[in-house]
């Protein structure tokens, strides 16, 4: 039984969170992830046949990245606040675009070319949009497993964008996820990255949206599935 849960990273109760909640919370994270890993690798690995965005066994394993790279993020200073709380006054109940979101860390390891790539993308007009043009620009070009080895290798800067509590924080961890995108390489993804519904403000929204309409499971089914996996 395939199941995609989707769940941003630590909201604000995680701080809050005793210790074995959180170490639960990055094993749920990676068991979910390894799941994704897996199916993709069942279904399309050492194929001649595209995985594409329109298989929601591919939208799983994007959303799967995401909420491990966003998990335990630190909430951005001052100008976030203030922009918060001037939302806040006029009326507006989105907070979620004052949400970190995991593009601030990745632009701190891409060079000049890389990071106008993402800039200059027609259809991305966010910082959580680039993020996930770049996760998937990533996996149809195979160079996830060498990102997330730059991402991972200095720890000084991991923690100045993440919680302690994070995932990427758990060395045990994270360590895996270079290992989990060299098992994507036999795959030939082709996952359009110029595409506007990847600037979805309230995390991941689009591809649940687009896992349920995709899913061949009956929707109950999956949404049962869900619960009892929580």
């Amino acid at each position: 039984s395939r199941n995609c849960l989707l769940s941003s990273g630590g909201g604000p109760g995680s701080s809050n969170m005793s210790g074995s909640q959180n170490d639960d919370r990055r094993q749920f994270l990676l068991e979910r992830l390894l799941d994704a890993v897996k199916q993709c690798q069942i279904r399309f690995g050492g194929r001649k046949e595209i995985a594409s965005d329109s298989d929601s066994r591919v939208t799983c394993l994007c959303a799967q990245f995401e909420a491990v790279l966003q998990h335990g993020m630190k909430r951005s200073r001052g100008l976030a606040l203030t922009a918060a709380a001037i939302k806040q006054a006029a009326g507006f109940t989105s907070k979620t675009e004052t949400e970190p979101v995991f593009w601030v860390y990745v632009k701190e390891v891409l060079n000049k070319h890389e990071l106008q790539r993402f800039y200059s993308l027609h259809h991305i007009t966010s910082d959580a949009g680039r993020g996930r043009a770049w996760l998937r620009c990533a996996l149809n070009e195979h160079s996830l497993e060498r990102y997330l080895h730059m991402l991972l290798a200095d720890r000084a800067r991991l923690s100045t964008f993440y919680e302690d509590w994070s995932f990427v924080m758990d060395e045990e961890r994270s360590s895996m996820l270079p290992t989990m995108a060299a098992g994507l390489n036999s795959i030939l993804f082709a996952i359009n990255i110029d595409n506007k519904d990847l600037n979805g403000q309230s995390k991941f929204a689009p591809t649940v949206s687009d896992l349920l309409k995709e899913s061949t499971q009956n929707v109950t089914s999956l949404l049962k599935e869900s619960t009892q996996g929580m």
